[in-house]
């Protein structure tokens, strides 16, 4: 049987997808095999390589590996971010990078990145996130006293402008929920998803209100609205006078609704877990250390990660057999987009903070800023190791 595959195996590499259909046919009667099994012994032959593979197997190859390695220099310098969220950043980058004499790749190279499709670029994307490697944090949420003096919100939020933010606290605990901890208060603006993280050693009212100060002394508008889930850390008898006092209009989530506060949860994954991580730490030199990596982190996140921003959802047509699809729903998303970009189209935003923002961003560079986050990731978790309390 072997002799039969190895003599027919020139013409069944050489023929037709019909022509195979005969050759496996004519090989199964002499031999009994199984046709699955005739298949895999061609395919067996095929791997051995003593014979010469048809010159035109395989589609053509389109993009030469300059030009992947080009994709894979851009992708790596914007976190490995997903194809969908780069494509539209990829001529950015390119200027950035030539503007600082970064960009090593010639005139073809980025002529064919430039013009590689979606779809091309997902696959190419997806195959080089395969090689690279990423829990569940512990909830410390407590509800206040002071939650009938707060309205609760659950509407859309479609309809506010920029400087209507939700805000979380991250805790970094570890596995131990014990003692001092640090923690972060992260706050997303919804309009334009602008990100501002800020590292604090215990939750207590004052520390958490000082953040939050920081905070809307960094947003590149007013700050208009605030509105956390029912955590202590924020309704209290700090937080409640401070939002009065700056004219903020101080709104919470339901009890036991996280979704209330989708905006900000989804970005402690995205941006706290994934740069911080789920490690404990627990002494000031960490809370100046992360701080430190929020400065650059703020910077990257803001001014060179694009993001969707779901605009509506619609619902799906039933099947012909009366069954409801498996998806009830299609969701429809903007333009995806920068929150240094998303401020820049608000009409609500003065021009002198558009202008200053612009003004910054010609002085920043991804791989700069990236490159300096990996350094400051490192410099956190020696200092945590070095100076921290091990339980």
């Amino acid at each position: 049987m072997r002799e039969i595959i190895r003599d027919k195996k020139r013409a069944y590499f050489k023929a037709t997808v019909p022509e195979k259909t005969k050759i496996i046919d004519s090989v199964v009667l002499v031999t009994g095999m199984n046709r699955k099994a005739v298949i895999k012994a061609f395919a067996r032959e095929r791997k051995r390589r003593k014979w010469e593979l048809p010159e035109t197997r395989g589609r053509p190859r389109l993009y030469s590996t300059d030009t992947e390695a080009a994709l894979a220099f851009v992708w790596e310098q914007y976190d490995f971010t997903c194809a969908e969220r780069l494509v539209d950043e990829i001529p950015e980058a390119i200027r950035i990078f030539r503007r600082d004499g970064m960009w090593d790749y010639g005139e073809a190279t980025t002529i064919q990145l430039l013009s590689m499709s979606l779809g091309a670029m997902k696959i190419r994307c997806v195959a080089m996130a395969k090689k690279r490697g990423l829990l569940r944090g512990i909830s410390t949420t407590k509800s206040g006293e002071l939650l009938r003096s707060v309205p609760v919100f659950f509407g859309s939020w479609s309809n506010k402008g920029s400087g209507y933010g939700q805000v979380d606290t991250v805790v970094h605990s570890g596995p131990k929920l014990m003692g001092t901890m640090v923690y972060t208060v992260n706050y997303t603006d919804v309009a334009t998803y602008w990100q501002e993280p800020i590292a604090q050693l215990n939750k207590s009212e004052r520390a958490t209100y000082d953040s939050l100060a920081t905070i809307r002394d960094r947003l590149p508008f007013p700050m208009i609205g605030l509105h956390p889930d029912s955590g202590s850390e924020f309704i209290n008898h700090v937080g409640v006078p401070w939002c009065e006092q700056h004219g903020i209009d101080l709104t919470r989530s339901r009890p036991y609704k996280k979704n209330d506060n989708c905006y900000v949860e989804q970005r402690n994954r995205v941006i706290v877990r994934k740069y911080v991580g789920y490690e404990r730490y627990d002494c000031s030199e960490s809370v100046l250390a992360m701080n430190e990596l929020y400065e650059v982190l703020r910077l990257y996140i803001n001014f060179f990660q694009p993001t969707y921003k779901l605009i509506r959802k619609e619902k799906r047509v039933l099947k012909e057999n009366g069954q409801q699809a498996a998806k009830p729903y299609k969701r429809i998303y903007d333009k995806i987009r920068t929150p240094y970009q998303r401020v820049l189209d608000r009409k609500d935003v003065s021009e002198d903070n558009k202008q200053k923002l612009r003004n910054q961003y010609e002085t920043l560079n991804p791989k700069v800023l990236r490159d300096r986050i990996q350094v400051l990731t490192t410099k956190l978790h020696t200092t945590q190791k070095v100076q921290g309390y091990h339980y």
